[in-house]
Parts: C-alpha cells; sequence; structure tokens
C-alpha cells in the first residue's frame, strides 16, 4: 500500500472536512491536519487573524512530523496524511508537496468544485462560522 499526502483545497462549506474523514474509512496510519483546529478554544472556533500565520506553520510541522515516522517504513509502509485547508492559492500548500516528497509520500491535490451562486449555501453550512462576505473574498483570489 502506498503512502499519500491528499491536499484539499476548497472553499469553506463545500466539503472538505467531510472528505477528509472518507478518506481515512479503512486506512490503521491515517491522519487530517487542518489549520483550523488550532483555532479551537473549549469547543468553540474562534477565529483570530493574528494567528493565522503561526498556526499555518504550526499545522504544517506536525503535517511533517507525521509523515516523517513513515519516512523509512519504520513505523508502516502505507499511510494517508490528509492536508484539510482551503488553500486557494497554490503558494499556500507548496510547503506540503514539498514535505510529502521530501518523506516519500505520493501527492494527490484535490479541488473541491464551487460556483459563486452557492457561496450563501457554503456561509451556511460551513461548520467554523465564516461569513459569505469573507468567503467571496476567498473565491476571488482563487487559483485554478
Amino acid at each position: 500500500m502506498p503512502k499519500i499526502c491528499y491536499i484539499l483545497r476548497g472553499l469553506p462549506g463545500t466539503g472538505k472536512s467531510l472528505l477528509s474523514q472518507q478518506l481515512q474509512v479503512g486506512w490503521g496510519c491515517a491522519k487530517s491536519f487542518s489549520t483550523d483546529d488550532y483555532f479551537m478554544k473549549h469547543g468553540e472556533y474562534q477565529f483570530d487573524p493574528s494567528k493565522l500565520g503561526e498556526y499555518h506553520q504550526k499545522n504544517l510541522n506536525a503535517a511533517d512530523d507525521y509523515m516523517k515516522r513513515f519516512k523509512d517504513g519504520v513505523v508502516s509502509n502505507s499511510a494517508i496524511c490528509i492536508i484539510d485547508n482551503t488553500n486557494t492559492q497554490h503558494w499556500e500548500y507548496e510547503k506540503y508537496i514539498q514535505s510529502a516528497e521530501n518523506n516519500g509520500f505520493m501527492v494527490q491535490i484535490i479541488s473541491i468544485g464551487w460556483d459563486a451562486k452557492d457561496i450563501p449555501l457554503y456561509a451556511k453550512r460551513n461548520s467554523h462560522g465564516v461569513p459569505e462576505e469573507a468567503i467571496y473574498r476567498m473565491a476571488a483570489r482563487w487559483e485554478r
């Protein structure tokens, strides 16, 4: 079985976290990494833009540490690493690609389709209360 790093891309509310859960089913060694997890305080999502850079780095470090455990097949020869962030622009996930390749993981980028007319729906169903206006800003800087 292979070692795969799935990098998910999508606007809030498009189903990235659900896909992350589904990708982990049936794998003994599977873990998802989301910068949003660092904004969880006492069971509530508390976004602080001043912490964004720090938390993205923590998430990258945690994913890298996880993948290093499998680099030489000591723990297992198969593993799944999932990066569950919006990744609206390519530079936002380049370091994850580098880490995955350095640790012997294949990389699969999965972009979840979205439609601007559905942004009000995404705002209603995203799990962190990201407002519609913020999702429109993310959509405006989306790189295909």
